[in-house]
């Protein structure tokens, strides 16, 4: 392939794609997936905000230098996802186009979502807050696996983690949760929004994102599987041949890509 895919499914997806008719296809529907991960994130953390219970870590330096700087919300997310962006480049992770995509789109569909919310009286209760806060960190999870699934280019966090994992030679969650930790030691000390929220998605969002990757890869794998079984089953009696699945996909890509 020319290029390192962002993943395994992604470049199966990209070994697919043999006929312009079927890039074209390919890209459209990914696309499209993109889209929907970024809105999945954003209107996951305008809930975090509208919840009151402190934003996740990165949210949290986000407020603070949205407060010294008096950016809009939208112009403070552009900023600070820009300078990571910029960080993981120069660490040897590429932008594509769909870091591009998510840097424009999630900063307005937050600030969107948000003012939406913020009609609606958030809750009281402790154990709702938690709730809402751990619905909206799995959100972000499955939002930044259908990112990185895609293979337009991963989510800012999650092209900072991998060109540092790679680096240091450690678990991507592992190194996520470091940074998570940084975002939030830097965000308190400019007097960003803290709560006991701030916690739960520092510890969640690691096993989350990868969780949310595995759930859109295996519903992919398993929807491609159920159509190569029916194509097999239409061509059997055409051929005179039983059909027989394999269940083997027709690219093989290591699980490190």
């Amino acid at each position: 392939m020319s290029r390192r895919a962002w993943s395994r499914a992604g470049a199966l997806v990209d070994g697919l794609a043999t006929s312009p008719k079927r890039h074209a296809y390919s890209l459209s529907w990914r696309f499209a997936m993109h889209l929907t991960g970024c809105a999945l994130i954003a209107v996951a953390v305008a809930a975090m905000l509208w919840n009151d219970f402190g934003p996740g870590p990165l949210d949290v330096m986000i407020g603070a230098i949205r407060d010294l700087s008096g950016l809009p919300l939208t112009y403070a997310v552009w900023a600070t996802t820009g300078s990571l962006l910029l960080v993981a480049w120069a660490l040897g992770r590429r932008p594509g186009f769909g870091n591009l995509v998510t840097i424009v789109t999630v900063g307005p569909l937050m600030q969107l979502a948000l003012a939406r919310l913020a009609q609606l009286d958030a809750p009281d209760p402790i154990a709702a807050k938690v709730a809402v806060h751990v619905v909206a960190t799995a959100l972000i999870g499955l939002g930044a696996g259908m990112n990185v699934f895609a293979n337009l280019g991963a989510g800012t966090s999650e092209l900072l983690t991998s060109a540092t994992a790679q680096k240091v030679r450690r678990r991507e969650p592992h190194v996520r949760m470091a940074f998570e930790l940084t975002w939030l030691g830097l965000g308190a000390l400019l007097g960003g929004p803290l709560g006991f929220g701030t916690v739960i998605v520092a510890v969640l969002i690691g096993p989350f994102v990868a969780r949310g990757y595995r759930t859109v890869d295996t519903a992919y794998t398993s929807a491609r599987e159920a159509t190569l079984h029916k194509i097999e089953w239409a061509r059997g009696p055409a051929t005179g041949q039983i059909p027989v699945i394999t269940g083997q996909l027709p690219v093989t890509v290591s699980a490190g890509d």
